[in-house]
């Protein structure tokens, strides 16, 4: 196992894409954060000043530092950036028959599908958590002359939320990619899928469900769509939301992650089942 976690770090350390990757999910996350700042501050420079709100405080700290995913998940796109390495760490093994030489290198192949998951996801939490701090640094940098009321515990959970969030998001992606043994449609498909085809079936419920509250309520179970309520938790109309059950509309934190994670583990399963068992 020691072997297989060596193998993998100095694979994924040693390949340009991997800093190319890092350094431009950093870069993109916390330079829109710096703009959106940035504009907020040149041109409302007589609304921000003074003593915040707990709640307020609570928003614009958590929206700035998390690029504000807090009221749309797809604007977090650190965790849509870095999960390529995801796919990466999968499809350059099969596409350029590297493969061969990983389990030449290190036979036991539990032990090589662990290693890759677990540094992936080792890898993908950093830069999510420094994704963070920076963000959060830009928005205090530009909001200065606000007196906050800081609620660490609220912003460290916001920072472990993302983490999670962003960790599954690649872990799913990496499962697919194994399984159907193609980068590039599994880079189409981190895309594409939640962009495109749950949104089209969200349209479909909504428009159907003007006739069965049902069939709309049942847009909440889609993989992406449950996943995104792991970090959305406001909204524009009715501002923080209480949810009353775990599976309740909306779907709470924990009723999301249970859901995106099961799935998740599901196709991760799958997976290791398939590696295992398939020729190289």
């Amino acid at each position: 196992m020691i072997a297989a976690f060596k193998y993998e770090w100095q694979r994924l350390t040693t390949l340009a894409s991997t800093w190319w990757i890092t350094g431009s999910s950093i870069g993109v996350s916390v330079g829109f954060t710096f703009l959106v700042c940035m504009f907020m501050r040149l041109n409302l420079p007589g609304e921000l000043k003074g003593d915040v709100s707990k709640d307020d405080s609570r928003f614009f700290l958590e929206a700035g530092m998390t690029q504000f995913s807090n009221v749309d998940p797809f604007y977090y796109l650190v965790a849509f950036a870095i999960a390529i390495l995801g796919v990466l760490s999968w499809g350059h093994e099969y596409r350029h028959g590297m493969i061969r030489a990983t389990l030449t290198a290190v036979p036991n192949r539990t032990a090589v599908w662990t290693a890759k998951f677990v540094t992936i996801g080792v890898w993908v939490a950093v830069v999510v958590l420094v994704s963070c701090l920076v963000s959060l640094l830009c928005t205090l940098l530009w909001f200065g002359s606000l007196d906050f009321d800081y609620d660490w515990g609220e912003l460290f959970l916001s920072i472990l939320q993302r983490v999670v969030f962003s960790v599954l998001v690649t872990w799913l992606v990496m499962a697919a990619t194994e399984l159907i043994r193609h980068q590039t449609f599994a880079l189409v498909l981190l895309y594409l899928w939640p962009l495109g085809v749950e949104n089209l079936l969200r349209l479909f419920f909504l428009i159907f469900g003007q006739f069965n509250q049902g069939i709309n309520d049942a847009a909440r179970f889609m993989p992406f769509n449950a996943g995104s309520r792991i970090i959305q938790d406001f909204s524009l109309i009715n501002g923080y939301e209480s949810v009353d059950g775990v599976f309740d509309t909306p779907l709470s934190a924990l009723g999301g992650f249970i859901i995106f994670g099961g799935i998740t583990a599901l196709a991760m399963a799958g997976s290791l089942f398939s590696f295992r068992t398939r020729d190289a």
